[in-house]
């Protein structure tokens, strides 16, 4: 099947999904705990098949769970190998941003934006259903709160940036899983916001101070690039940065952003090229954390190896540490615009260092 080997091309033989799913810290040669069921020895590995070049991932405390990355995505998400492995590939390319099928089919599997932690610690992955989308309910505040302002302010972003990017204050929070079971989730006094997407008719919950931070319902777009819509259509300097709070930073400094649903998500190839045509340079702004640096390393020779020349990365001066690590720490630390913009000149060559700032 052509998709699949677009799928094994594109994510270096299958390694870029095991670490989508399992975290960047899931490498060739060294021991994690298998996360099929509860594994307190950390038996399992991945290795590369040098016979049909793609990695496995092999358990030696139980022979039977060892298969490729697509074997990996049907236990995972309990999709059926043998009679829906086209739903199998779709899964990965959804997730990862591939770009793989350009068409609007719908999935029915929950998408996962990869995570460091354990599958165990997001919403319950349920068998197949018939759902299109997960449907939900929200009652919001009219406007933003103090609290709500509070929080947003530390990174300098404004109330008209926040209006700009459709975010929303939520009181509660209303959909259901996959296996129809309803929940429902309330601010109980901290931050609660939502992405919205009202072309789609979709969100991405956001909830900093928990322990799941964020949640999806309705039709996200696809592939997922949240401030698409408020890009001008050519300008000089575009960051793909880290996260939605990062876009909405930037741009309250005066800065074009955008960002996927994660650092391991894969921009498709067309989508890269056309953006490479509307600004001069592509910049990934990255944490500054051993995911964000190897991600946005891996995007850049990717970027290059298909022939686009005009995107570069930018190391921000950051410890890396929970506390400062992204640019929307940058700029809560008392980092300002016009230092930015020198650290993004130092990257760019000579031709192309003219301001990212809008005018």
């Amino acid at each position: 099947m052509l998709e699949k080997e677009k799928i094994l091309q594109r994510t270096r033989g299958g390694l870029d999904v095991f670490q989508h799913y399992l975290g960047a810290d899931v490498v060739p040669g060294r021991k994690f705990r298998n996360p099929l069921y509860d594994d307190k020895n950390a038996s399992c590995n991945i290795y590369y098949g040098n016979n049909c070049g793609r990695y496995f991932l092999v358990d030696f405390g139980d022979s039977n769970l060892r298969g490729d990355c697509f074997w990996f995505v049907s236990k995972m998400f309990g999709i059926d190998y043998r009679n829906n492995f086209e739903d199998i590939l779709r899964t990965i390319d959804k997730d990862l941003c591939l770009g793989v099928f350009n068409d609007n089919f719908k999935l029915k599997y929950p998408v996962h934006s990869g995570s460091k932690t354990s599958t165990s610690q997001q919403l319950p992955v349920i068998e197949k259903t018939d759902k299109e989308f997960l449907p939900y309910k929200i009652d919001r505040n009219q406007e933003m709160t103090d609290e709500d302002m509070e929080y947003w302010s530390q990174y300098g972003i404004t109330q008209s940036t926040l209006s700009k990017y459709h975010v929303c204050s939520i009181k509660t929070f209303q959909s259901e899983r996959h296996s129809g079971e309803q929940y429902e989730v309330n601010a109980e006094g901290r931050p609660f916001f939502g992405y919205m997407f009202e072309k789609d008719g979709g969100i991405k919950v956001y909830r900093p101070n928990s322990p799941l931070r964020f949640m999806y319902a309705g039709q996200l777009p696809h592939p997922y690039i949240f401030g698409m819509e408020q890009l001008p259509f050519v300008g000089d300097t575009l960051y793909i940065t880290g996260g939605e709070k990062d876009v909405l930073s930037l741009d309250s400094h005066g800065f074009n952003a955008i960002c996927l649903n994660s650092e391991t998500a894969k921009m498709p190839q067309e989508q890269l090229e056309t953006l490479s045509r509307r600004f001069d340079n592509l910049v990934y702004l990255y944490d500054m954390d051993a995911t964000g640096v190897k991600e946005s390393e891996k995007r850049v020779l990717e970027a290059q190896f298909g022939g686009i020349n005009n995107v570069y990365r930018l190391a921000l001066p950051l410890s890396g540490t929970k506390q400062e690590k992204d640019i929307s720490d940058f700029f809560k630390t008392g980092h300002n615009a016009e230092e930015l913009q020198r650290l993004t000149e130092d990257v760019l060559p000579q031709q192309n260092r003219r301001t990212g700032l809008r005018r």
